[in-house]
Formats: structure tokens, C-alpha cells, sequence
């Protein structure tokens, strides 16, 4: 990861959501994590990681780094489950 510097960590990624309609209508904050395993000409690409932080979806993500530093951020105490993923994906 060359461009941009990037924590050997676990990324979250908070998304607020609207589901139902009317009287109905309830706001939500989605927590995803994610992998990141390539930066370069500007952006970072992420894999999609489960929520028990025990593997990698084939699900990518490519965000500018200007977005991924807004965007993202370092899940608390994730270097080992970092680690630990990158040698499952070999």
C-alpha cells in the first residue's frame, strides 16, 4: 500500500439508512468492516469483512482517499485480526 498511509487494521465504515415509510419510518446506522489491501493512483481498495471479523468476502470496495479518510476508520485493537486475515488470503 504505497500511496496513502494505511493502518494494518480493520476499517468501519458507518452508513445511516431510512427503512419503512410515514408514521413507519425508522433511521439506522449500518456498521461495516473492511480490509484493505491495495493503494495506489489515489484510491483504496477494500474487501468486505464479516461481522464476527473472521473472513474476507470476495465483496470489493474502491474509494478515493480523500473519501477513505472521511469515511473510514481504524477499528479499535484490529491489528492482529488484520494480520491474521491477510495470512488466510495467502
Amino acid at each position: 500500500m504505497s500511496d496513502t498511509v494505511i493502518s494494518d487494521s480493520i476499517y468501519v465504515k458507518h452508513s445511516k439508512g431510512k427503512f419503512g415509510s410515514g408514521s413507519t419510518s425508522r433511521e439506522s446506522v449500518l456498521e461495516t468492516f473492511w480490509f484493505p489491501y491495495k493503494s495506489e493512483d489515489g484510491y483504496v481498495e477494500l474487501l468486505l469483512v464479516s461481522e464476527n471479523l473472521e473472513r474476507v468476502f470476495g465483496i470489493k470496495e474502491r474509494v478515493p482517499v480523500q473519501q477513505f479518510q472521511k469515511e473510514y476508520e481504524v477499528r479499535d485493537n484490529s491489528s492482529e485480526i488484520y494480520l491474521n486475515l491477510k495470512k488466510s488470503l495467502g
